[in-house]
């Protein structure tokens, strides 16, 4: 079964992700900080990984990069999602790496569009 890590700070919305993944009909896997999700992607690279921006420590970008730099996990696809207020944009994703970039709140069938696009 294919598996997705989100890696995100927010309690909330790690049990939203994780709701909509699940049902899906995909496992979920939680992390709540870069360096947790880097060793969980790294154990066992996901089908996808869902990155918070701002987390505690390493942030979302660097953690981006890492993952992209890792044989085992650069094809890996990442999702980066970031609050409009962070002003984090689509460019700065592009050059970490990412595979895709959303800013929050989410729209629902826009998620779905790319998590979908992401998945294959």
């Amino acid at each position: 079964m294919r598996q997705v890590l989100i890696i995100e700070d927010d309690r909330f919305n790690r049990r939203l992700y994780r709701d909509l993944f699940e049902a899906e009909g995909l496992t979920v896997r939680l992390a709540s900080c870069a360096a947790e999700g880097l060793e969980a992607a790294r154990a066992a690279p996901p089908a996808l990984v869902v990155m918070d921006i701002e987390l505690p420590g390493m942030n979302g970008l660097e953690a981006t990069r890492l993952l992209k730099a890792d044989p085992g996990t650069r094809d890996v696809p990442i999702l980066i999602v970031s609050a409009h207020a962070m002003g984090t944009s689509s460019a700065e994703a592009d050059g970490a790496g990412a595979d895709a970039f959303l800013s929050k709140p989410l729209r629902f069938p826009r998620f779905q569009e790319v998590v979908r696009r992401l998945l294959g």
